[in-house]
């Protein structure tokens, strides 16, 4: 059996079959690669520049499907990029048709104008379906948001139970990093931006071509054509700085961190012993090969996945423009550019699996509910020490500053020796310091969640406009 030489993702469930890593596929980028190819044609046809009647064989061979990319990645080895043999192949099979037409393809241009114009090709399109994925998802968690905003639960610091919530709030403040991210990626989008030097950066080619031709344009004008037919921005020549790729990478990265943490969240909440949340039931997903009582969480398991590799991917796209050296780096430019695709197609993948989550995501009252009455009024003290050490102190029972302590001190033994706390306390404090009615109010869990539902109101109403946009 022959073997195809093409990476499904089999090893790789984080993006494997996504829409992210369509748009990030091989053929994705050569043909992003042939598009600027032919673009450049065009520009040169409208200036008079090449003949008009070169167009249509270009055009017609600009068409990936007519190439073979295992082999043109095998060739690419000689040269040490993919648009050296993509380039041979695309003359070769527009001579087919126009053997004139062939010597109009990639005048002026060099291998780093393609393959960095390509990529920001490549991030452009694949963005945009990002950014569409994000928004859905921040639709998603304001209507869960809303859903749930007087939903008590137990807010966890340090693993451990800290203080009373509601479910609307943990649920807007994923809401919040989710859509900060987003809203970086939208503005960093605008700034996709072409690039255009020739060989060292100075077009000292292309401005040759256009004396030799008699031409009147400037480069300038040129590549501010090309600019606009691709859809990109129009900078000076940055091919020796890398800033305007680690802006792209920084906010692919910033999402993956976000759907990171609404995974981490709902793969403790989903845990059998607190049973808070489930996740959306899809037929043939979550099944153990070996144990078929579980339900697996695996939406939240791949986000993780895909959230714990982006910081890696990250790293190799800066450690590429660290190597940066002179006007083409020496292996730094090369290390980008599989380590870009892969952050990209990994965190597109996560959002939009994230927008799945949440979208469907099951959420069980009750076992907050019960989760909450575990500590019942253990989790209000910090309440009751903020109420009754300034009265301790006040009475002249404790000196200054003891107050705290000794109700401390109460606490620490109501839980070593598993005695109810507020017996204990009405027993132990000095008579008529407070009365038990009062007591019940200060330690009642439900009557101390602050702010939460404020919070999900100003974060939902924050966000509602953008994510509709």
């Amino acid at each position: 059996m022959r073997v195809q030489n093409v990476d499904y993702g089999v090893l790789s469930p984080a993006w494997a079959g996504s829409q992210t890593a369509a748009l990030c596929s091989d053929a994705a980028f050569c043909q992003a690669m042939l598009e600027v190819e032919r673009a450049w044609c065009h520009v040169l046809a409208e200036e008079g520049l090449i003949p008009t009647d070169h167009l249509a064989a270009i055009a017609a061979a600009a068409k990936v499907e007519l190439y073979d990319l295992g082999k043109i990645a095998a060739d690419a080895v000689g040269g040490g990029n993919p648009l050296i043999p993509l380039l041979k192949a695309y003359r070769d099979k527009v001579a087919e048709a126009n053997p004139a037409a062939a010597a109009s393809i990639h005048i002026g241009a060099t291998s780093q104008d393609i393959i960095d114009t390509a990529l920001m090709l490549v991030i452009s399109r694949a963005g945009s379906a990002v950014l569409t994925t994000v928004k859905a998802a921040a639709v998603a968690l304001i209507t869960l948001a809303h859903e749930h905003r007087d939903t008590p639960m137990v807010a966890r610091s340090l693993t451990q139970h800290s203080l009373p919530a509601t479910f609307g709030w943990r649920v807007s403040h994923w809401l919040q990093a989710l859509a900060q991210a987003g809203q970086h990626l939208e503005e960093t989008l605008k700034q996709t931006a072409l690039q255009w030097g020739g060989a060292a950066g100075t077009r000292a080619s292309l401005q040759d071509f256009l004396v030799r031709s008699g031409s009147t344009s400037s480069t300038d004008e040129l590549a501010a054509k090309l600019a606009d037919r691709l859809g990109l921005q129009n900078p000076l020549p940055w091919q020796a700085n890398r800033i305007p790729i680690l802006n792209q990478a920084n906010v692919f990265a910033q999402l993956a961190a976000a759907c990171g943490k609404i995974a981490n969240d709902v793969l403790i909440s989903v845990r059998s012993e607190n049973g808070e949340l489930g996740e959306p039931l899809a037929e043939g997903r979550g099944v153990s090969s070996a144990m078929p009582h579980k339900q697996n969480p695996v939406l939240s398991v791949l986000i993780k996945n895909g959230a714990l590799a982006a910081p890696q991917l990250l790293a190799q796209v800066y450690t590429g423009a660290v190597a940066n050296v002179e006007e083409r780096a020496d292996g730094g430019w090369h290390t980008e550019w599989e380590a870009l695709r892969g952050l990209i197609r990994t965190t597109g993948a996560a959002v939009e699996k994230t927008h799945e989550l949440v979208s469907g995501l099951r959420v069980f009252p009750e076992w907050m509910a019960d989760n909450l009455a575990r500590h019942g009024e253990l989790l209000a003290t910090e309440r009751m020490v903020a109420h009754l050490a300034p009265r301790l102190e006040e009475s002249g029972h404790v000196g200054i500053g003891q107050g705290k302590k000794q109700l401390q001190e109460l606490i620490s033994r109501s839980l070593t020796d598993s005695t109810p706390l507020k017996p204990l306390l009405l027993a132990e404090l000095p008579a008529g310091l407070i009365t038990e009615e009062e007591l019940t109010n200060l330690l009642d869990p439900s009557a101390y969640a602050g702010d939460a539902t404020k919070i999900v109101d100003d974060l939902t109403s924050t966000y509602t406009d953008w994510s509709h946009t």
